[in-house]
């Protein structure tokens, strides 16, 4: 598992760097929208289509370095107030539960990329480029989580966190 773990973490910091990187984008654009405005009169036309894209990119590429740097939202509370026991098996029940629930949607993915036809206007990209990003964070995430799953098998307490520039 040593491995992967480094492997994710290294897929971690460059989907940070995208996500990053599709904000600037997005900041880069609008101020030219604006400075096109205030200047020219008249504003960039792409400029809105270009940040929607970029939007949703740094969103979708953000998906899987919210849980590689356990930043998600977690109700766990009652679960931590329990033996160590029923803990390890709560967690792995999760690990089991986001797993398959990941897997449903990567199953779907195929068809639901091929329902995505034609150009998103003003920007040239067909349109199921999108979701890539969602489907490719899905995955990270179940091997993520079935990472998790084998070091709590092993008796491996849960880390804190993982950070992204960890390797």
């Amino acid at each position: 598992m040593p491995v992967l773990d480094r492997i994710l973490a290294v897929i971690g910091r460059l989907f940070l760097v995208g996500a990053n990187t599709a904000l600037f984008a997005m900041l880069l654009v609008t101020a030219l929208n604006v400075a096109s405005r205030a200047f020219l009169g008249q504003g960039v036309v792409w400029a809105f289509p270009i940040s929607i894209v970029c939007f949703v990119w740094m969103s979708f590429l953000g998906f899987f370095v919210v849980y590689r740097q356990n930043k998600d939202i977690t109700v766990d509370f009652l679960l931590n107030a329990m033996p160590a026991p029923v803990r390890r098996g709560g967690r792995m029940l999760v690990d089991i539960a986001v797993i398959a629930l990941l897997l449903i949607i990567l199953r779907e993915a195929p068809e639901l990329i091929q329902r995505q036809v034609g150009n998103i206007e003003m920007v040239g990209i067909q349109r199921y480029w999108l979701s890539v990003p969602f489907f490719v964070s899905c995955a990270l995430i179940a091997l993520h989580f079935f990472s998790d799953l084998v070091h709590a098998l092993k008796g491996h307490p849960e880390p804190e966190h993982h950070h992204v520039g960890d390797i």
